[in-house]
Parts: C-alpha cells; sequence; structure tokens
C-alpha cells in the first residue's frame, strides 16, 4: 500500500502542502488489491481527469487483464489562498464483486501534476 501511496502522492506540492494524508482503514483493502497494472491505468487516468475534465464529468478505466476497473468525477476546483488549483474529486473502484466510492482532494502542482491530498 505504501509503494501505492508514493505513486500518486509524489512530487513538490506534496511538500509544500505538508504531504499526503494517510488512508483511511476502510479504503486500503480495495487499494491493496489492485495489481501494478491497476495501479498505472488508475494513476494516468486521474492525471487526464483532474487536468482536462470538467466537474461532473468522469473519466473511466478498465485493466483487461485482471477485470478491476474504476472512474474518476471531478466535483468541484477551487483555489488556494496560496494560488495553487485543487480539485475535489470521486474515485470509484470495482474489483470483482467488490466495489467502492471515495471522496478525495488533489492539488496541481508547479511541475503540472497532480498530487492526491
Amino acid at each position: 500500500m505504501m509503494r501505492r501511496r508514493l505513486i500518486i502522492c509524489t512530487g513538490a506540492l506534496g511538500l509544500l502542502l505538508g504531504g499526503c494524508a494517510g488512508w483511511p482503514s476502510a479504503d486500503a483493502d480495495l487499494y491493496d488489491r489492485l495489481s501494478e497494472n491497476d495501479v498505472t491505468l488508475a494513476a494516468r487516468t486521474l492525471q487526464s481527469a483532474l487536468e482536462l475534465t470538467p466537474d461532473g464529468a468522469t473519466r473511466r478505466w478498465t485493466n483487461q487483464e485482471t477485470g478491476h476497473s474504476g472512474a474518476i468525477t471531478p466535483i468541484r476546483t477551487y483555489l488556494t489562498e496560496g494560488g495553487h488549483f485543487c480539485r475535489e474529486y470521486r474515485e470509484e473502484l470495482r474489483l470483482g464483486e467488490r466495489s467502492g466510492r471515495f471522496h478525495h482532494s488533489a492539488c496541481r502542482g508547479e511541475d503540472a501534476r497532480w498530487v492526491w491530498l
């Protein structure tokens, strides 16, 4: 889990904002079951959804190897007092019969990468 968290939580913005928050334990089980390819697809979808997708629209990913899938829906975009663009978003994961819906936030770093908070 820590490795997957670091994939999404890297970058100067994470340091600027005090790092990434810990994952709630209810989320951890689904996140721990993601394969390396799932994580890659989810991270790419997260970056493109937060960069290009308007609030309320959804971007989806599916891993043909595992059958796992997910979706990212930006909910709200805002500018922090420090001048950073941030977005609240909903993440949906489906791993076989198990699924979950989670709310997260991310902010855009100077390198144009979105960092999960």
